[in-house]
């Protein structure tokens, strides 16, 4: 095969000129997105070993609130895209960097609940 090595540009930098960019971006997003997916059944799965049998007694089980809160975290993401493309002025150079600050923030700010409600959880 070729090496990777020829996609860069002179900054070592992959390009999004729609040269090879798009290629690297399809391919990579959909390696992302597989990978989501599979570990949303992971996820799933392990989550209905460790919940409490109080939870799974009554209508609001663990498998409909994992439903529930997977459709909100889908619903959230689609909107920051949006918003993202909505705001970046030129979208088709900058868009992972305006999807990739909000998503940090909000990962930062799960860890801080976590980290602060952690004795409660366990």
């Amino acid at each position: 095969g070729a090496e990777v090595g020829h996609l860069f540009t002179k900054k070592m930098e992959f390009p999004y000129d729609w040269g090879y960019g798009h290629i690297i971006y399809t391919v990579f997003l959909c390696a992302v997105f597989m990978g989501t997916i599979v570990l949303e059944g992971v996820d799933t799965s392990i989550m209905a070993q460790v919940t409490p049998a109080q939870l799974n007694t009554c209508v609001i089980n663990s498998g409909l609130l994992a439903t529930l809160i997977g459709t909100l975290g889908r619903v959230l993401s689609d909107l920051m895209i949006t918003l993202s493309a909505l705001l970046d002025i030129h979208v088709f150079v900058d868009f992972v960097n305006a999807t990739f600050l909000p998503l940090l923030l909000l990962a930062m700010g799960c860890l801080l609940l976590v980290s602060s409600f952690y004795n409660h959880l366990v």
